[in-house]
Formats: structure tokens, sequence, C-alpha cells
């Protein structure tokens, strides 16, 4: 009987510790929820990244008004990052679709790490995701070899990154990233740049851009035999007659025609002029959030995307503080460091509370 005694005030005792432990822990992670994060990239005057600050050496201001701030760097440790890559997948990126195929394998060593983990979507005249966030690295790497082109002249570019930042979202206690490997302008989307840059800055989604122009990238891309059909010996008659304007002997006011493979689409090429007047989607949303864009043309290029991003995340400092009282609706942040006037500050801009 005294044994049983013994036995149950044991497992009453180990019940409240556990209890205690989960309190404490949901206690944490509210407090965490509260917080308002603010990745800051601090380099030099010649762009090299300036670390050993502490919390001390910043000063935020949240609509004018300093906050009381924690400071996390990579030597003392920061949270692991989700990072979600939005891929343009139209028929015209089909020459940059063949080198983002080949990065899957660069984004665990250089960018997310063993701690952190990563996703894949594409989109053209659709969203389609690919691999939701894994930290396996095989997976990851045949999710991109899986990326197919779709429809020509169609990306819905703002459809996919809302749809990336409503996944990032419910993700606690992460750096929410997303890269987005793309042209600059949107094609078709849906959804509005306006309500997609509120969804980044209230996630609290830090947004980068590795953008290529679809007719630059064509030229530097060596064709695949893939698919294609095998070149006659003795090709056939022209479509058009004698293969001129007009069907008759070539001349100097008569040119023969190229193959129909090797014209310009006029149509096509004015649209593309009438884009130049649209928004750049992507400035906006990297610049609205605290991201940058990285500019590519060749596959090299694009592997320098992947190095500098792994290397500009893991250099960053992440501040955090409680916005206690803070009004709903947008704050406008600014992130100084007053010891350091030479000092190159890249941040968010700014935040949506709505408390």
């Amino acid at each position: 009987m005294l044994v049983g005694n013994r036995m149950n005030r044991l497992a009453f005792f180990l019940a409240l510790v556990v209890a205690l432990v989960l309190a404490g822990q949901e206690s944490h992670f509210d407090a965490r929820a509260r917080l308002v994060l603010v990745p800051v990239t601090v380099t030099d005057g010649k762009g090299r990244n300036v670390d050993g600050l502490e919390a001390s050496d910043f000063l935020v201001l949240d609509n004018g008004h300093p906050r009381r701030l924690l400071v996390d760097s990579t030597a003392t440790g920061v949270a692991p990052i989700a990072l979600m890559i939005a891929v343009q997948a139209s028929g015209i990126s089909s020459a940059a679709l063949e080198k983002v195929r080949k990065i899957g394998a660069m984004v665990q060593p250089l960018i997310t790490g063993e701690r952190g983990c990563a996703g894949l979507l594409s989109f053209a005249g659709r969203v389609a995701w690919l691999e939701d966030c894994t930290n396996d690295p095989g997976r990851l790497a045949a999710s991109f070899g899986r990326l197919e082109a779709g429809e020509e002249r169609t990306a819905r570019m703002l459809d996919a990154v809302y749809e990336a930042i409503r996944r990032l979202r419910a993700m606690p206690n992460r750096r929410r990233v997303l890269l987005l490997i793309s042209e600059s302008r949107d094609r078709g989307s849906e959804t509005n740049l306006d309500a997609v840059v509120a969804a980044g800055q209230a996630a609290g989604v830090t947004i980068y851009a590795a953008t290529y122009s679809a007719f630059k990238t064509a030229f530097t891309t060596k064709s695949s035999a893939k698919g294609r059909p095998a070149p006659r010996k003795n090709p056939g008659p022209p479509t058009e007659p004698a293969g001129t304007i007009d069907g008759g002997p070539p001349s100097q006011i008569n040119p023969r025609l190229p193959p129909p493979e090797q014209r310009v689409d006029l149509l096509a090429g004015i649209g593309e002029l009438s884009r130049l007047n649209m928004p750049n989607s992507a400035k906006v949303l990297s610049e609205a959030t605290g991201g940058t864009i990285f500019p590519f043309t060749r596959q090299r290029g694009l592997e320098g995307v992947m190095e500098k991003l792994g290397a500009e995340l893991h250099a960053q400092y992440v501040l955090s503080f409680s916005p206690e009282g803070a009004e709903p609706g947008y704050h406008r942040l600014e992130v100084r460091l007053p010891r350091r006037p030479d000092a190159r500050i890249r941040s968010r801009p700014g935040y949506r509370s709505t408390q």
C-alpha cells in the first residue's frame, strides 16, 4: 500500500512537471508570435558584411518611436530559414528553365542549411506546387527536375507569390524567405499587387527576386536535342514559292525569307514593348519587404544568385521587438546605426499590425 502511494505521488509529480514545461513552451511561442522580426543586412562602403554588432549598436524607430529590441546573429543563433522558391514556367521561359533545373542541389548547402527547409512551386497559366517545405536535399533536387514549361505567354507571378506567402505564414518560429525566379513583370494574375505586398508585410516574409529577360536568356542556352526532329539531309521546298516575299525569284528588293523558326513575331514583340509600361512587380515586392533583385542571364549568373543569397541570409542580423500598444495598420520602420554612419543598411521598410 505504501509503495502504491509513493508511485501515485511520483506519477502526479511527473505530470505536474510536464504540464509546467508545456505551459512554458506555449507562453514562449505566444511571445515569439507577438514579436516583429526585422532581418537587417549591414555592409561597409566596399560592400563587405559588417559583423560583431550588438543590440546597443542599433536604433529601431517604429512610426518614429524608438523600440527596445533584441538582436540575433549567426554568432548568437537565429531561427531556421523557411524558403519558398517560385519559378516562372511559361513557354517563353524554356531557356531559363534549363538553367533553373540545375540549381536544386545548391539550396540546402548554400541557403537553408540542415535546420531549414525549402519548397518549390511553378507558375504559368496556373500555380503548381512541386514540393512543400522539406529539408531533404534529394527530394528538392528531384522536384527541380520536374519543372516543365506551360502556357507560352502566361505567368501568374502575383498569384504564386500570394500562395507562397500563405504557406510561409503558417510556419511559426522561422525566418520566412521567398525567392522569385522570373521575369520582372506579371503576366495575367488575378491577385492585386497591393494585396500581395500587404500579405508579405503582414507575414514578415522577405522577398528576393532573381530576374531575367526571356528573350536574352534564349540566346545563352544551347538548345537541347531532346524532342527536336532530326534535320533532313534534303529539305523540301520552302513554304512560300521560291522562298521570297512575293513568290518570285530572289533579288535585292525581293529577299529570300528565313525559315519559320527564325522569323520574328512582330505582334508578340509589340506586346512585349507594351508590357514595359506595367509595374515592375519583382522590384515592388522586394523593396516593400526588405529584399533585393539579382538579375541574371547565364547559368553562372544564376548560380551566383544562389551564392549571394546564401551569403546575405547567413550574415544578417535579426532584430526583434514587441509591438505592444501598436495601432492596427501599416507601421513605417527605420533602422539606424548611430555609431556607424558609414554603414549601409537594408531592412524591411515597415510591417502591418493586426492587433
